[in-house]
């Protein structure tokens, strides 16, 4: 049997004659919180490296530091207990997952879970672990031999040690899905297939996934002897459709890879670290420790969808290349798309998404966002003005149905809130994390609050459960004071002109990074690079770290981007400029 490096093993015997226990940790103080990590890919060099994989040198100082300070590696029979009130989870439990089924799993893992005596959760892929032995497997953009991938002989053995529990990764799910008439591919989990004349229904969805879900506890049951208990979102990706058929086929848990901490009350919502790039001790522990939870820094512009659509096909793609060169040069971490078209009278005159609420001019909203997520690695927000979506629908149920069906067809990561002033009662307080955001927001009832704005949050809460994560971007009333982030957001944009005078005393944010400015120009009036440029500067230099400005010229050319990246991108120093005492 092929075990782990020369190197680890000589490092794994010594650490095992001289623990000769299990990992211990503090006396249990009765809470059901724990983290949950993540682990694809296993291998002994940095050559061998991919962008989920680690080496086993440093999996090894994880468990030595694991052990060191007082952590308890947990199982899911551990977090039952606590879920049921029998018995709490020590005080840093984190829980050990495996995703894939990586050979590394039994020659790396396994070892190691056996030595340290710790358990370990590995999800595995249905139809990966069916191939043949002779055969290959494709594995995201790549092409593997069946050899990459443990046999359900190798599963059974770990499964019998008792360190191994194993979780479904889904039937065939761990794949991709045509997405829009453009052909973008998004997870099969969480998008509907678009099919060469219509979208795939919700019934037809639900069925694709129950089918799924079912198939794969079958296949597991046969080869393992027992169904899975948990099930491991391929891509971390799902939605409320996709959650109630695995609870309708058995499952009790679910994994998802949002950051954060675990909790033994939400076993449907476990959330893990992703650890990417081969990290280092200091990165395992400031996730594990949650430190620093929010982003150092936002940039955020917004684009007019219309802008991007040309007179065909062959001019649309030729400008949204354009807008996606521009993205890149300026060094923003978002984009702002419109999501429809409103009227001078203030209503949603027609979409940019498919729906059956009201008319859609075209169908590229999901396509504009996939295609620059995937080109640049920003996040999108897209922007909705719930006001605009009840003149036009004249009716609540139907503004939530649209933004569902937003929800539905465009992969997107935040939600732009605005004439809803109720989300500034509450402020945010300077420890707030962000899943205590998005709990503090599923919670609120809205109470007093006016009609309108209890929509504004239904909508954006009816938008979340089909995109789970969904960040909530408030755009607050004009002169909103800069040290009260909404408690209900993740981040409050505060909106000025750039003809609007600089208020010194008044300019200062708070010392969270969750409130901000977004400049536009005033009237009807092009955006001036080097006034923008000065009104950023000059709020970067009072502290601000959130940025958004729009509408921006997605198509200017580059040398409009080379005069404004130098202050506004994320990536690079604002330039340092003196200030008079």
């Amino acid at each position: 049997m092929k075990r782990i490096g020369l190197q680890v093993c000589t490092v794994l015997l010594a650490v095992a004659l001289a623990m000769g226990a299990p990992l211990r940790a503090a006396p249990p103080d009765g809470g059901t919180a724990f983290m949950a990590i993540a682990i694809h890919d296993v291998v002994d060099t940095p050559a061998q490296l991919d962008e989920d994989a680690i080496t086993s040198d440093r999996l090894v100082v994880l468990l030595e530091w694991l052990i060191g300070n007082g952590w308890t590696a947990v199982s899911l029979d551990d977090i039952e207990r606590a879920r049921l009130g029998v018995a709490p989870l020590p005080r840093k439990a984190v829980l050990i997952t495996v995703d894939d089924g990586r050979a590394s799993l039994y020659t790396r893992v396994y070892p190691l879970a056996l030595a340290y005596r710790v358990p370990i959760v590995a999800a595995l892929v249905g139809d990966w672990m069916d191939v043949p032995a002779d055969g290959s497997v494709h594995y995201g953009e790549r092409t593997l031999p069946r050899a990459a991938f443990v046999s359900w002989a190798q599963a059974r053995e770990m499964q019998a040690s008792g360190r191994v529990e194993f979780a479904s990764h889904s039937q065939a799910l761990h794949t991709v899905v045509r997405a829009n008439p453009q052909g973008n591919l998004l997870p099969a989990g969480q998008n509907r297939i678009r099919f060469e004349d219509r979208h795939e229904s919700d019934a037809a969805f639900r069925a694709r996934i129950r089918a799924d879900l079912a198939r794969s506890r079958e296949r597991m049951q046969a080869e393992l002897g027992r169904a899975p208990r948990a099930i491991v979102w391929p891509y971390g990706r799902s939605n409320e459709d996709a959650l109630a058929m695995a609870r309708d086929v058995g499952f009790a848990y679910a994994m998802t890879l949002e950051p954060g901490p675990a909790d033994a009350t939400r076993p449907l919502a476990i959330a893990r670290f992703l650890p990417t790039g081969d990290p280092d001790l200091q990165t395992w522990v400031s996730n594990l420790l949650l430190r620093d939870p929010w982003p150092s820094a936002r940039r955020i512009a917004a684009f007019d969808t219309a802008q991007l659509v040309g007179a065909n096909a062959a001019q649309t793609d030729a400008r949204l290349g354009r807008a996606i060169e521009r993205v890149v040069a300026l060094g923003v971490t978002h984009v702002m798309l419109d999501a429809g078209v409103v009227s001078p009278d203030g209503r949603l005159e027609a979409t940019w998404f498919p729906n059956a609420q009201l008319p859609m001019r075209a169908e590229v909203l999901g396509r504009f966002a996939a295609q620059i997520r995937a080109r640049t690695g920003v996040g999108i927000v897209l922007r909705l003005p719930h006001e605009a979506v009840l003149r036009a629908t004249g009716d609540r149920d139907r503004t939530l149905a649209l933004y569902r069906e937003l929800a539905v067809h465009v992969p997107f990561e935040g939600l732009l809130l605005e004439d809803a002033d109720s989300f500034g009662d509450a402020i945010a307080g300077a420890d707030d994390a962000p899943w205590q955001v998005a709990r503090r927001r599923e919670s609120e009832r809205a109470v007093g609050w006016p009609d309108d704005d209890a929509t504004a949050l239904q909508a954006f809460l009816v938008a979340a459960r089909m995109r789970p994560g969904l960040e909530a971007y408030w755009l607050a009333p004009a002169g909103h004071p800069l040290d009260r982030p909404s408690a209900l957001a993740e981040v409050t944009l505060v909106p000025r002109t750039l003809d609007e005078p600089r208020d010194a005393e008044a300019a200062a944010p708070a010392p969270s990074r969750r409130i901000g400015l977004f400049f536009s120009a005033p009237g009807s009036s092009a955006m001036s690079a080097r006034t923008l440029t000065t009104a950023a500067r000059d709020f970067q230099i009072d502290g601000g770290t959130v940025i958004a400005w729009g509408t921006d010229d997605a198509l200017a050319p580059p040398q409009n981007a080379q005069a404004i990246a130098p202050t506004l991108s994320a990536h690079r120093l604002p330039p340092v400029r003196d200030v008079a005492p």
